[in-house]
């Protein structure tokens, strides 16, 4: 059996390993010339069969994948969306739904799916022009607002602006920029401000039927220029009553967005008046070590994808067994507080010595700027602190966090600028 995974970056390095022990070879396509150099380092050197680049040609695209024959098609990162769905329709392939409005990248159109199917979304407008974003904020006249991408993930240029200076500052910035997949930015998304906890699901899908593999609940801080930082994760019990109310509405969300097969990483944030979605990506949450998720819940996003993709038959067993994490576990995001060319990696060796570390890794290198985190895209890495004793977990996350302020000896050896 062979497979297509189209942009096998960030966490979609690990789907290749994973699909060989099936007995799956693979063939990677690269969706557009211009991958970002970030993700490009976290490409699996080796791990296929055949690499092909994708330059706006589909025809000439389809002619190269069918000889390999492929049985499905993976999204390997948020850069693979598009490609995956055009590939997988004109190949004859388990796919999800058409999307002309690609109400799967398009936060705008995202809320617009959502709301026609029942559900509740955020108060959303897409503009190209302050003049109409300004009259929205007007009209809404509830401060503050998010600002963000309309295509866009994770927390890439999202701002909370609590006045119509900040409004002006951040949609100039937005305009004015690239998104985190180096694309030039033509909208801007204005959103109402949730009020409530931010959860996020990792599901996977088989012929329109969904499991969900893990909930987690996130904590963030403000960070800079009113940017949210992502703080820690833990997942949720299956008896949490968040959980609970999260299900049926996650369930929703991926109908009304036509998420039919595989992967979706879905971020949710519970309100008083129940859930409603900030955003979802059809295709696996970024930035994890699944080795280490399945320590805790015994498989991780990454595996379930390729059994659904590998044996639909094994997948729909495993999936009617609820996920259900066996111990602590904490997601750590890694904040630097400092500015300067990181001399070396060995003061990351210290998180080694913390009792629950799992493990981390790190987006930075040896003799690379370091800039303080300011969002999702400027921290260092990440760490994962596992243990069954949760207050274990707790302490060494505020050991971890003193030796992120500790200079010397602690995890940033840096020549400092200010």
């Amino acid at each position: 059996m062979q497979c297509l995974i189209v942009d096998a970056y960030s966490t979609g390095r690990f789907l290749p390993a994973v699909l060989a022990e099936r007995g799956v070879k693979c063939v990677h396509v690269q969706s557009s010339p211009d991958i970002p150099d970030y993700l490009q380092r976290t490409f699996p050197q080796g791990a296929f069969t055949e690499t092909l680049l994708y330059d706006g040609d589909l025809e000439a695209l389809l002619e190269a994948v069918r000889p390999s024959a492929p049985a499905f098609v993976l999204p390997g990162n948020e850069t693979a969306v598009d490609l995956t769905d055009t590939l997988a329709r004109h190949l004859g392939l388990p796919g999800n739904a058409p999307d002309e409005r690609r109400v799967r990248r398009d936060k705008y159109d995202m809320a617009m799916a959502v709301r026609a199917h029942g559900l509740r979304a955020p108060d959303t407008l897409r503009t190209s022009r302050f003049d109409t974003a300004y009259a929205w904020a007007r009209a809404h006249g509830r401060w503050p607002l998010v600002v963000k991408p309309a295509d866009s993930a994770g927390t890439d240029n999202v701002f909370f602006c609590a006045d119509p200076v900040e409004l002006c500052t951040a949609f100039n910035h937005i305009l004015g920029s690239s998104n985190i997949q180096g694309a030039r930015n033509k909208t801007v998304v204005l959103q109402e401000r949730l009020a409530g906890t931010e959860y996020f699901a990792n599901t996977v899908s088989v012929a329109g039927r969904h499991h969900i593999a893990e909930i987690w609940r996130y904590h963030k801080r403000r960070g800079r220029g009113g940017a949210a930082i992502y703080d820690y994760e833990e997942p949720l019990t299956a008896d949490d009553p968040a959980a609970a109310a999260l299900r049926p509405y996650l369930l929703g969300v991926l109908d009304a967005l036509g998420v039919r097969w595989g992967p979706a990483h879905s971020e949710v944030m519970l309100t008083g008046e129940g859930p409603v979605l900030i955003e979802t990506g059809a295709r696996l949450a970024g930035s994890i070590l699944p080795h280490v998720v399945s320590r805790c819940f015994g498989t991780n996003h990454v595996e379930l994808t390729a059994l659904a993709g590998s044996d639909p038959a094994a997948f729909a067993a495993r999936a009617a067994v609820p996920a259900e994490p066996r111990t602590g576990l904490r997601y750590v995001s890694l904040i630097s507080p400092f500015a300067g060319r990181l001399l070396s990696l060995d003061g990351f060796e210290r998180l080694r010595e913390l009792p629950s570390y799992a493990d981390h890794f790190l987006g930075v290198r040896a003799g690379e700027y370091l800039s303080p985190t300011v969002d999702s895209a400027t921290s260092p890495g990440v760490c994962y602190l596992l243990h069954e004793d949760t207050r274990q977990i707790e302490e060494d996350y505020r050991r971890l966090r003193a030796l992120e302020l500790q200079e010397p000896g602690g995890l940033y050896e840096i020549a400092r600028t200010r």
